[in-house]
């Protein structure tokens, strides 16, 4: 169902919480999946949630914490100002005034000092709320990053609370040494709001192909609940990279293909574009 208003985007910080999986189909069969934690973070409104509970800060150490200097490349020292290089980059954006300037992170938090983020998603609004853009900030176990991103269609900006977004690109970044640098991704997401969930399916794999999810429920952001879920956004951080390492070993003694870590792409950002299957909408 279509509106008449577009799509507006304007969440306040919550946490989500749910499993991520991982499902490796093909020649070489797999399985994982994990209980984590992540935190919705309107970057606007960062030095008001700096002032929310006393177990978390903004660019400084506590139980737990978000960092922008996590996200952002050399020679930056804003992730405002390194999000808005990026979609500049990206040429998705041609007149400067259509560019999204407001950016929510949905990530992994420090946990006493510490994180890993596999894929962090950056929605992307104009000044009046409207998504624009989804980037999504991808990094591997060697400290390299790279960045996807997608524009939404003038019919997609349209779009209700609820709607699928579905869109596609060409995987040229490096993961993990048992995926190979050639492929395709297919992302399917449903924007956060009581519930979230997105699917990133990689095809093109020989001998397997890989398919990637996290299903979670929104969850106020207050004191108590980062107490009570303490514990699990410790696993969120450090269960993900002692997992990560326990699953490349599996995929090793099952004789998946290794493959050898090429140079990081020299341009920092990748355009994805709208599925071909079903128009990109579903409910």
């Amino acid at each position: 169902m279509m509106n008449n208003e577009a799509l507006t985007f304007a969440p306040d910080a919550c946490l989500y919480e749910g499993i991520v999986s991982h499902v490796r189909s093909g020649a070489v069969e797999h399985r994982l999946a994990y209980r984590v934690t992540s935190m919705l973070l309107p970057l606007d409104k960062l030095d008001e949630i700096n002032q929310r509970s006393r177990l978390f800060s903004v660019n400084h150490f506590n139980l737990i914490s978000f960092h922008e200097a996590d996200y952002i490349g050399p020679g930056f020292d804003s992730l405002q100002d390194y999000l808005e290089h990026l979609v500049e980059a990206s040429g998705e954006f041609s007149e400067e005034a259509n560019r999204p300037t407001r950016f929510t992170a949905l990530t992994f938090p420090r946990v006493l000092g510490r994180s890993f983020n596999p894929l962090t998603l950056f929605f992307c609004c104009d000044q009046e709320n409207n998504l624009k853009a989804i980037l999504y900030q991808v990094s591997n176990t060697f400290g390299e990053r790279f960045h996807y991103i997608y524009a939404l269609t003038n019919e997609e900006r349209n779009l209700s609370q609820g709607q699928r977004l579905r869109h596609e690109g060409k995987k040229i970044f490096y993961v993990s040494p048992f995926l190979d640098i050639e492929g395709k991704y297919n992302f399917s997401i449903r924007l956060p709001h009581e519930k979230l969930s997105y699917q990133i399916t990689l095809s093109g794999q020989q001998p397997s192909s890989l398919m990637a999810s996290f299903t979670a429920q929104k969850k106020a952001f207050t004191t108590r609940n980062l107490t009570l879920t303490f514990v699990r956004l410790i696993q969120s951080g450090w269960k993900i990279l002692a997992a990560i390492h326990l699953e490349a070993l599996k995929l090793w003694r099952k004789g998946a293909p290794f493959h050898k870590r090429p140079p990081v792409p020299s341009e920092q950002v990748s355009s994805l574009h709208r599925s071909r299957l079903g128009k990109g909408l579903h409910q």
